[in-house]
């Protein structure tokens, strides 16, 4: 066994299911497959492709009863120029972070798994989402946490969808042999100026969409690779608002790790090696956290604030409380913030266990700090006490 490297074991082979690419469209997975197919792996994945391609042809007839009854809509419906985004790293609490904003409605307008999974349909086909409750789970693979439709969702699925999968770093969760070749599509500081354009055209498509189906309230988004995208979001949106969440990185590893090989599976059309896999993970981390402190300090006062798990999770309304202070939004007393919490976690997660790892053997943790140490020197983690709660810089 190598001792520097997660064991990552092949699974899922047959599975149709929580497939981030189930609601692409015919022209868009066509796309997809002239751009990739030599990196197919046909013996393994031939199924996989035979059930998207008929499942993008229904996906186009839904597509094209939208453009009909909502096609001007969606052209005419302006994006509130105050959206707020929540960041960090895959693992850190982010999911939990954004379904807790989410509670309150009467503020926040979100992109549900419906509306991330089927975005070319949403605003007519979500009363009949029923249909495809085959495709997902109730819990989510890796920690058990509810999982339904109606959930806040990460809206860059939706944008990889709608993009044919050309211009978002989330297309190695299908073909992570060719992860390298999506490092740019993080911040597109790198990228081709024609990939910037796609996304940002894609992306405003999309907040067009959801902002016709939520009365235009402000949008509440959600997708850990924007905390790469602070300077691209703010040129879009510049009265945007940001939150960022941050955890011990040696519980985040483990975590990610353990999704990487209870999640990921679902989705390949390659098989990849645990050493690609891992450095994913690693490659990932350290170019989000580069990309995020080299932007923040640019954000205006009021605009970003910074949160860590274990103080989300300690006081859970204190936390939302003092984020919605921090970043100026009023209304929390008002419209009964807390108590909506509350009642959630009560009802929703009141046997809700998080899940706990062995520790890594010594050589891996070793990797592990050595790659991630800027990340922890700047937020005050302790790589040899990783319960104890971050000591550093706050915002």
């Amino acid at each position: 066994m190598n001792k520097t490297c997660w064991s990552y074991k092949p699974k899922h082979e047959w599975e149709f299911k929580n497939n981030p690419l189930s609601g692409i469209c015919l022209f868009a997975w066509l796309e997809l497959l002239s751009t990739r197919w030599r990196a197919i792996d046909w013996r393994t994945y031939w199924q996989r492709v035979v059930f998207l391609t008929l499942l993008s042809s229904f996906n186009s007839c839904l597509a094209t009863v939208e453009w009909l009854l909502y096609g001007r809509a969606v052209t005419r419906t302006p994006i509130d120029p105050r959206p707020v985004f929540v960041l960090g790293h895959p693992r850190t609490g982010t999911t939990l972070l954004h379904t807790l904003l989410a509670l309150d409605e009467e503020l926040f307008g979100v992109c549900t798994t419906f509306c991330a999974g089927f975005p070319s349909s949403f605003l007519w086909f979500e009363r009949f989402k029923g249909l495809f409750g085959a495709l997902i789970d109730d819990t989510r693979p890796m920690d058990g946490m509810p999982l339904s439709f109606d959930l806040p969702q990460e809206d860059e699925i939706a944008v990889n969808v709608l993009s044919a999968g050309q211009v978002s770093p989330y297309m190695p969760l299908h073909f992570m042999t060719e992860e390298p070749s999506y490092r740019p599509f993080f911040s597109f500081e790198s990228a081709p100026p024609a990939a910037r354009r796609r996304w940002s055209d894609t992306f405003l498509f999309l907040l067009r969409k959801l902002s016709l189906r939520s009365g235009g309230r402000r949008l509440l988004l959600k997708s850990p690779v924007h905390t790469a995208r602070i300077k691209l979001l703010r040129e879009l949106f510049p009265e945007a608002k940001f939150v960022y969440v941050h955890r011990h990185p040696l519980t985040v590893f483990k975590s990610a790790s353990h999704m990487a090989d209870t999640t990921y599976w679902y989705s390949y059309f390659a098989k990849p090696t645990s050493h690609q896999i891992q450095e994913f993970i690693l490659n990932q981390f350290v170019q989000l956290w580069r990309d995020y402190d080299a932007a923040r300090a640019e954000v205006p006062h009021g605009h970003l604030t910074e949160i860590s798990y274990h103080e989300l999770t300690s006081d859970p309304v204190k936390a939302l409380g003092r984020v919605y202070t921090a970043l100026g939004i009023e209304g929390f007393e008002e419209r009964q913030v807390g108590p909506k919490i509350r009642h959630f976690l009560d009802s929703r997660m009141p046997s809700y266990q998080r899940n706990t790892f062995q520790p890594l053997p010594p050589e891996l943790a070793a990797l592990v700090a050595a790659r991630w140490a800027e990340f922890a020197s700047a937020l005050g983690y302790d790589f040899d006490d990783e319960r104890a709660p971050p000591k550093g810089r706050a915002r």
